[in-house]
This record gives structure tokens, C-alpha cells and sequence, in this order.
């Protein structure tokens, strides 16, 4: 399958599914909601570099997160996030070994490396007092690795610069997605989470296949 197949195939998942957010539950939308995940799992796989393998592993682990997000029981949700942990550990590792050496970082670097922790940090506690008990531990180790891989986006020598851009859509995404779960819901929260969740991770995977 032609590499720029899968990756047109990815997007218009995404576009089918933000439409179907408008439909009530149905069966096969889980499925539909994977569909993305899946195609840009496969768009990377084609890329004849082995390194990049990495990036289809948290591609397939997202679309398997995605899966159980979308279930309408609550018993999911933690299968959900701990797919999504795994995802973020596998692109960390794959980012992480194409870091920028520390003395080559620009003043850009240093403000994400210093400021995303404690942002991270400041939101958990924001977030912590509406958190389930059982949540707290899962979610605070889940913004850990999910910080970790925005430093490593950050820090890239990857040449393209969708990397750093899908990697700050999907930190967004996941943040729009604990306010509406754990504090309170607005208007369109539910299409901004699959918005930001899907540009994140469409121009992630781009992004770094552009810079092969």
C-alpha cells in the first residue's frame, strides 16, 4: 500500500469520526474512532527505517486507547489511559533518541524544558481534588510521561517542526479531555478533545516521517 495512502486514509477516519460525534452511541464506532490510529500506525511502518517502528507501536496503542474511550461504560476508561500511557512511553523512547544535545539547545528548548514540568505539575494539582481515588495515581503518572514525551518533541533534531506541533495538539487534547471528564463540561468539548487529539497525532506522525 502506497505510503501517502495511509496517511490520506488517516485523515479521513478522522473527519468520518468528528461527524459521527454528533450521532448518539453505535456499535461500530469504536472501530471508526481506532481507524485513524490504525492507518497512521501502518504510515509509518512503510517508511524504510527500522527506528521508526517505534512511532507505529504508539500508533497501534493509541488506536486501542481510542477503542476504549469511546465505550460508553466507565469500566474503560482506565484500559483507555493506560493504552495511551503506553503510547506516550514509545514515542518518548523513539523521540528521545533523537534529541538535541543539551548544549546545543536553543532558548526555546530551555523555556519548554523548564516550564512544561511545572505547568504539568500545576494542572494535576488543579485537576487532583475531582479526581476518583482510584484515578489519581493513573492520571499522575500518565501527565508524567505525557510531559516527558512533550520535552522530547521539543528537543528533537527530527528537521521537521510538525513533530514539536502535533506533539502540543495532543497534550492540548488530553488536557480539554481531564476538564470535561474530572472538572466541568462546555460547549463543543467533546469535538475541541477529537480535534486537537487528531491534527496532534496526524501531524506527529508527518512529522516525523518527513524527517526521513
Amino acid at each position: 500500500m502506497p505510503i501517502q495512502i495511509t496517511l490520506w486514509l488517516a485523515i479521513f477516519a478522522a473527519c468520518i469520526f468528528l461527524g459521527l460525534r454528533w450521532r448518539p452511541f453505535f456499535a461500530a464506532r469504536p472501530y471508526i474512532k481506532a481507524a485513524m490510529a490504525i492507518f497512521l500506525g501502518l504510515y509509518c511502518i512503510i517508511v524504510p527505517q527500522a527506528a521508526i517502528f517505534l512511532m507505529s507501536v504508539g500508533f497501534f496503542l493509541s488506536a486501542i486507547g481510542d477503542f476504549f474511550l469511546d465505550l460508553p461504560d466507565d469500566k474503560f476508561f482506565l484500559p483507555g489511559l493506560i493504552s495511551f500511557f503506553l503510547a506516550h512511553f514509545a514515542f518518548a523512547v523513539f523521540l528521545f533518541g533523537h534529541i538535541v544535545p543539551v548544549a546545543s539547545w536553543t532558548w526555546l528548548n530551555w523555556i519548554v524544558v523548564s516550564g512544561l514540568p511545572f505547568v504539568s505539575i500545576g494542572f494535576y494539582m488543579w485537576l487532583r481534588p475531582s479526581l476518583p481515588n482510584d484515578m489519581k495515581i493513573p492520571v499522575a503518572a500518565y501527565a508524567s510521561f505525557i510531559t516527558i514525551m512533550g520535552i522530547a518533541a521539543f528537543t528533537s533534531d527530527l528537521v521537521s517542526p510538525l513533530i514539536s506541533l502535533g506533539a502540543a495538539l495532543f497534550i492540548a487534547s488530553d488536557a480539554v479531555l481531564a476538564i470535561e471528564r474530572f472538572k466541568f463540561s462546555f460547549a463543543f468539548d467533546d469535538k475541541m478533545v477529537w480535534i486537537f487529539y487528531a491534527s496532534g497525532q496526524i501531524l506527529l506522525a508527518m512529522g516525523v516521517v518527513a524527517s526521513f
